[in-house]
Order: structure tokens, then sequence, then C-alpha cells
């Protein structure tokens, strides 16, 4: 019987935490991050399309229910990102956020610094404004635009990847899932262990007890 008891333990504590997870990321009030955008000059048009494309995508593993695109934040606190843009201070910041109702706001301002009119040299700040903190954290930015793909991930890395409670929740079936393969386990552990889930503690290796 004590053979039993300790893989059966292992598998109602591991079930425990995995509820207790499921129920925390779904009490917890959901981060609203804002992307305000950015302003590029100095360069092509195209240039400037795949800078954004680059940037927007650093944005996809959050959850779209609580990330607010730049072309909303636009629709909805325009006179507020305009004066953002023009002075990237965290009053400014803050305005966008109270409009927006975010924990979090990102913007980026940057141009073209290169001498050589055959390349593009990318200079200036990413930013991540923290509503509740009111401050802002500033990525500076001096890169040649050919590694620009390479400098967003660090950019995702470093301001995206690290705000709490913005990946996607577990779904319940992926707990389900989770659970199933622990209790695959626990049963495969105990075959293998010599363990009989219906036994009652005959340990010796003689004859089944048989009734008179």
């Amino acid at each position: 019987m004590n053979k039993l008891i300790k893989p059966i333990a292992v598998i109602l504590v591991n079930t425990i935490l995995l509820a207790q997870a499921k129920v925390v990321s779904t009490s917890q009030s959901p981060v609203k991050v804002a992307y305000a955008g950015i302003q590029v000059t100095n360069v092509d048009p195209w240039a400037e399309t795949e800078l954004q494309n680059k940037l927007n995508a650093i944005f996809d593993g959050l959850n779209p229910e609580q990330f607010i695109q730049s072309k909303v934040v636009l629709q909805v606190a325009k006179t507020q990102v305009d004066s953002l843009f023009l002075d990237m201070a965290d009053a400014q910041f803050q305005r966008v956020a109270d409009q927006t109702g975010a924990q979090y706001v990102f913007a980026g301002k940057f141009k073209n610094v290169s001498p050589d009119e055959s390349r593009i040299m990318i200079q200036g700040d990413f930013y991540r404004y923290n509503a509740q903190l009111k401050s802002s954290y500033r990525y500076e930015v001096l890169k040649y635009y050919e590694r620009m793909g390479s400098e967003a991930t660090v950019i995702q890395n470093q301001l995206v990847d690290t705000i709490p409670s913005t990946a996607y929740p577990p779904s319940f079936k992926q707990v389900a899932i989770v659970f199933g393969a622990i209790l695959l386990v626990g049963v495969l552990f105990m075959s293998l262990t010599g363990t009989n889930i219906w036994s009652e503690g005959n340990s010796g290796n003689g004859p089944p007890p048989t009734e008179n």
C-alpha cells in the first residue's frame, strides 16, 4: 500500500498546482497594452513601411484581447498621440494611457542618420511606458537598416516579453491534456515499479488468499 500512496500523491499535487495556475491566470485583472506606433523620418516610404511591420510583429505573441493596435489607439486618442510624437515625455505617455485605458504604452521615434545615401542607418528610441509607475523605459537604437530585424527581436525580448499577464492564458482543454499526461505517466511509473493499483498489501510471492 505504501508503494501506491507516493505515486498517487505526486499525481494529486501536480493536479492541484495546475488547477491553481488556471485560477490565477483567469482571475488576474487583464493588463492592457497600447501601441501608439512609430514615427520615421528621412527614409523612403518602402523602408518606413517595412520598419513599421517589423515593430508591429513584436506584439504578435500578446493576447489580442489585451492588446490595442496602433490604428485603434489613433482612433481613440489621436490628439494625445500627436502630442506624444512632438514630445516623448512621461506626461504625454500618461495622457495616451488615460485615454486608452492601457497600463502600458509603446511608441518609437526614428530617423535615418546615414551619411551614405546608398545605406540607411536608423537612430532613435523605442519606449515602454508604465502608467502605474508613471515612468518610461527608453531603448536606444543605432543600427544599419538591414540589422533592424534582429534589433526588433531584442526589443521584444526586453520590453514586450517581460510584461506580466499578457500571454495567452492556458485553456481548460490544455490543463486537461496536461493532467491526462501526468496521470498516464503515473500509471506507467507504477507499472514499471511493479505496483499493482488494485492490490491491498499482498507483498509476498505466495498464492493469493482463498476463502475456506
